[in-house]
């Protein structure tokens, strides 16, 4: 009977230990998203744009650091366009600011220490950009009365809203500082446009397609948070 006393006073005496080893197990194999830092960059590759086609755009964005594993941020930028469509010679302009939500996601994390410094991370955004436009028409000649008239819209209100997801790498190349690529597929959610006439180009987003591709080249300032 002594025997059989101290079994179960030993018994009872490693269960709690036995719990509280099982919780703190399951706290360290818990996801740490502890704020760590805020980032800002400036988008470099807008201005490429031009060479590319015939729109540019400059960009800002900030971030914040969670658990260097999940990061929310935050883009607005300014897009413009002054160009003469070389088919139809219409010419068309626009220039407005345009904003992103979103996430970006370090797919280089493990559970006890992501990595904050060289990473491949996921992405997406909820974006969108309330503008006006101008559009002006070759001259046109009436076929029944004859002489030519030149058609011309300005300020005419648009916008547009459009979601992207895609991947990008970011690498530390000094102290605080970090070089980062991104590509992304854009699809147009909704636009309102002026009842005689379409816009040729979305601030953010690019020509007005239904899908497109995008992408940036950032710098990226951290700013630790200790």
């Amino acid at each position: 009977m002594r025997i059989l006393s101290s079994i179960l006073l030993s018994s009872l005496l490693l269960v709690p230990a036995t719990m509280h080893a099982q919780e703190k197990s399951e706290t360290s194999k818990s996801i740490d998203l502890s704020f760590n830092g805020i980032g800002v960059s400036a988008d470099l590759f807008g201005f490429a744009y031009s060479l590319l086609d015939d729109y540019t755009s400059a960009e800002l964005a900030i971030e914040a650091n969670l658990g260097n594993r999940i990061y929310p941020i935050f883009e607005a930028g300014l897009g413009w366009c002054d160009t003469t469509d070389e088919t139809t010679l219409i010419h068309y302009k626009a220039k407005a600011p345009y904003y992103r939500v979103g996430i970006n996601y370090n797919f280089f994390t493990n559970e006890e220490k992501p990595d904050p410094d060289h990473y491949i991370y996921g992405l997406a955004r909820f974006a969108w950009s309330n503008f006006k436009y101008d559009v002006n028409t070759p001259p046109i000649t009436d076929p029944v009365w004859g002489g030519q008239a030149s058609p011309a819209l300005s300020d005419v209100d648009g916008s547009c809203s459009w979601a992207e997801i895609g991947a990008g790498i970011k690498v530390k190349i000094a102290k605080g500082f970090h070089m980062g690529w991104s590509i992304r597929y854009k699809v147009r959610i909704n636009q309102e446009k002026g009842p005689n006439s379409n816009m040729w180009y979305i601030p953010g987003y690019g020509a007005n397609k239904s899908t497109c591709f995008g992408g940036t080249y950032s710098l990226i300032y951290e700013i630790p948070f200790k």
